[in-house]
């Protein structure tokens, strides 16, 4: 129970719970008269407690109460994630202002159905991204499932029977490309990467890490006795927060490809500012737009085009060739478990491991004598 501010229209409303489920009543853009309203509220249902009776008002509360919409749905969600990492409240407040808002925001809760939903999926095939491509399998099920986030806490809060969302399948994306640079390529492609940011290239190439991970990294993040360098943030539309998983935050080893580069970049000019590692030629932390650095590099490299983010699979694969253990290389990359790596690298996985097939026949050899210990019993 309380007086509340819709930040959209600017009116003010009260909130009522009667028998476990609250009730709004839209009283307008004076506070002070949306608190004596809630005030005289109070004073009813205090007199009907007294006397042993319903709150008689309750009905003529509900029929002034104004239909909640979607846009008051999504406004309270946001409300309760105020805290949330900076980065993901930029990536809700987009996908609202850009896709669910525009469709829904006036529509009544009760007046969303699973047909519109389901319509309104096909619709976002048809949307285009700021560079004019349409929106991938992946970005369609991001905007879905903050539609059923959504719906399910208005489910929960009582607001709505169902959530009609529920019965709207998630469209399979494809599978996550796995084309890393052969030895060669890699150490000719990183030759032709503008000097200053050839370190943050090397970087990403022999750690394994996230670009957003790099971009967030300072000079005090770097162990020069141990050789080791931590990764303890993030960094996604010039606000930091957490890593994308809790195992996100690890020590990973510094290989001296990353070393060699980073002391030369100790010796650039341009003054890093916050003590940031990676930085545009203004001292500023670097930006999404860095693979049109990478792209620059290849096509005068003459190497077919692939986005920067395959360097962190490249260091996988060399990690799986080199036979590494599958659990260590899941930590250093910041995998929470194995299964995420091995549903990615499976073939790579197996093309590694084809030398143990027999290895594993030579042991259970019919043809071997085994000799068998039995267990001695009392």
């Amino acid at each position: 129970m309380g007086v509340h501010l819709n930040k959209k229209t600017g009116n003010y409303y009260i909130r009522v719970e009667h028998y476990g489920r609250d009730h709004e009543k839209v009283i307008g853009p004076d506070k002070r008269s949306a608190e004596l309203a809630l005030a005289q509220v109070k004073l009813e249902i205090k007199a009907a407690k007294n006397s042993s009776q319903g709150w008689l008002g309750f009905d003529k509360f509900k029929r002034a109460e104004r239909p909640r919409t979607f846009a008051d749905a999504a406004q309270d969600y946001m409300d309760e994630r105020a805290d949330y990492k900076k980065s993901s409240i930029s990536a809700y407040t987009h996908i609202l202002s850009s896709h669910l808002l525009p469709t829904f925001g006036k529509q009544t809760l009760k007046d969303i159905t699973d047909s519109k939903l389901r319509k309104f999926q096909i619709e976002l095939g048809n949307h285009l991204t700021a560079a004019g491509k349409p929106l991938s399998q992946s970005r369609i099920n991001t905007v879905m499932q903050l539609m059923r986030s959504i719906l399910e806490q208005e489910k929960r809060a009582g607001r709505i029977d169902r959530n009609p969302s529920e019965s709207v399948r998630r469209l399979q994306e494809p599978k996550t490309k796995i084309d890393p640079l052969t030895d060669e390529e890699l150490s000719l492609a990183l030759s032709c990467v503008t000097p200053h940011y050839r370190a943050f290239f090397t970087a990403l190439a022999y750690t394994g890490a996230r670009p957003n991970e790099m971009q967030a990294l300072r000079w005090s993040d770097i162990d020069w006795r141990s050789k080791k360098i931590s990764i303890t943030k993030g960094r996604v539309r010039g606000h930091e927060g957490l890593p994308k998983t809790a195992s996100g935050d690890r020590v990973i080893p510094m290989m001296p490809q990353i070393e060699n580069e980073l002391l030369l970049l100790k010796q650039s000019r341009v003054v890093s500012l916050d003590d940031y590692l990676f930085t545009n030629r203004n001292g500023k932390p670097i930006d999404k737009h860095m693979d049109e650095v990478w792209k620059r590099a290849l096509k005068k490299a003459g190497l077919r085009h692939r986005p920067s983010y395959q360097l962190r699979h490249t260091f996988v694969t060399r990690c799986i060739i080199e036979n590494l253990p599958i659990p260590y290389i899941a930590k250093i990359i910041g995998h929470s478990t194995i299964d995420t790596l091995i549903r990615h690298y499976a073939g790579w996985i197996d093309a590694a491991t084809n030398q143990y097939e027999q290895k594993l026949r030579d042991s259970f050899e019919v043809s071997k004598p085994r000799q068998l210990v039995a267990s001695s019993s009392t």
